[in-house]
């Protein structure tokens, strides 16, 4: 196995010993159908802030302390551009590991919460190339990158596998959502509440759109009423429309008029009473799955 923060800034060399540059960091495409994306280029620093991106076949070995790639590689005729565009030089289901996944949150979709990527697992398939198979959230993890290992003691490591988070970076969130194999598009209408509670509100909604007004009924149906109603204020007014329209009718004729009506002394704390569902109507969000009816609460 190999880490991403040991596969990056080292030399990388043509078979013949040429220096060429330094590893700034890996990239993925995520609209094949694998579940774990396989690396597609080598970002290299050729010249200070003159970057290169060179494709995985140009690479002959890579290890953590050496980047080997094909001889014959001119450095003259690499296309190199600016840091500050490197994003404009990706393709659009492209996305960077250490600056898109490394250090950001990410949502573990299957034990519903929030976490912050410590390193990225990588290892070599039968064929050569370099496969992305999990992210480590251990801080463990982290003390190592400090060179603190004498800090660790007990610390158990602890990893998700790629195929359960959906990334919150805004390049690694949109990627996500236009890749089938990605996650977020495999979850179940509970899952699906519990990932977009969990994300900002542009984030959420953009998840709700991709997922279609069918899938966004049922994840607004198993969400706590807050989250329900911040997404349903927040969608366009055609998309709310359609969202409705795939509730059962009590359902959204509820929920019509809660988003309608501006309640008073809105987003104020206070304390409610055992009592305050049966006297307000608020529905009680069925987990299961099944169709909510004010008239079943």
């Amino acid at each position: 196995m190999l880490w991403l923060t040991g596969a990056t800034g080292q030399e990388v060399r043509t078979s013949d010993g040429t220096v060429l540059g330094q590893v700034i960091d890996l990239s993925v495409r995520l609209s094949t159908s694998r579940s774990t994306p396989l690396v597609s280029r080598v970002l290299v620093e050729v010249r200070r802030r003159q970057w290169s991106l060179i494709g995985w076949n140009q690479v002959v070995g890579f290890e953590h302390d050496d980047v080997e790639l094909i001889n014959g590689i001119d450095q003259g005729a690499l296309m190199l551009f600016d840091p500050n565009t490197v994003s404009a030089e990706l393709e659009p289901d492209e996305l960077l590991l250490r600056r898109d996944v490394l250090d950001t949150q990410i949502v573990d979709v299957v034990g519903h919460r929030l976490a912050r990527v410590a390193d990225v697992a990588l290892a070599r398939t039968a064929h050569g190339e370099m496969e992305v198979l999990a992210v480590e959230i251990g801080f463990g993890r982290v003390l190592e990158r400090l060179h603190l290992s004498g800090l660790i003691g007990g610390r158990p490591d602890e990893s998700i596998a790629w195929t359960d988070l959906h990334l919150t970076s805004d390049r690694g969130h949109l990627v996500q959502l236009g890749s089938p194999a990605s996650a977020v598009h495999r979850l179940t209408n509970g899952d699906l509440a519990a990932l977009v509670a969990r994300l900002d509100l542009e984030s959420a909604t953009e998840v709700l759109d991709s997922a279609g007004p069918q899938r966004a009924a049922g994840a607004i149906a198993h969400a706590a009423t807050p989250v329900g109603e911040r997404l349903l204020r927040a969608l366009p007014e055609d998309a709310r429309a359609e969202v409705f329209d795939h509730m059962s009718p009590e359902h959204a004729h509820w929920w019509r008029h809660r988003v309608r009506h501006e309640r008073p002394l809105r987003g104020r704390r206070f304390f409610r009473g055992a009592g305050w569902h049966h006297r307000h109507g608020t529905p009680r969000h069925v987990r299961s799955g099944a169709s909510i009816a004010p008239g079943d609460q």
